[in-house]
């Protein structure tokens, strides 16, 4: 297993009840949802997508997230452990320890592939 490494910059969100963490430089631009076609962060979790604001990735593609907070804390990254590497399609790059919580850190533009490929009536 690969030690923990040091990750500085993120946007801690939430879809529903469930937490996720984004890398900040893999945000171009923090957006209110409207008209678009971001893909809803809840669709992982099978929740109804529900988003107050989109993140726009660096490639283009954006994720609906219930809302957000940005940290510019240093935090440790513990590496993803081989049962759960494949279960959102790559994207899990690992867990960090924020505020109290465990959160796991996603690869925005992977993750909103990820989020493409399920099926509409996953919710």
């Amino acid at each position: 297993m690969a030690s923990a490494s040091p990750v500085r910059g993120m946007l801690l969100c939430h879809a529903g009840a469930h937490r996720l963490a984004f890398e900040a430089h893999e945000v171009v631009s923090i957006t209110s949802p409207g008209g678009g076609d971001a893909a809803s962060a809840a669709l992982a979790f099978r929740a109804p997508p529900a988003a107050s604001r989109v993140l726009v990735a660096t490639s283009g593609g954006t994720v609906g997230v219930d809302a957000l907070e940005i940290d510019s804390e240093t935090h440790w990254l513990m590496p993803v452990p081989g049962v759960v590497a494949g279960a959102s399609g790559g994207s899990l790059r690992g867990f960090v320890l924020a505020r109290g919580e465990l959160w796991p850190l996603l690869g925005l533009a992977d993750f909103e592939r990820f989020l493409r490929r399920l099926p509409r009536g996953a919710a």
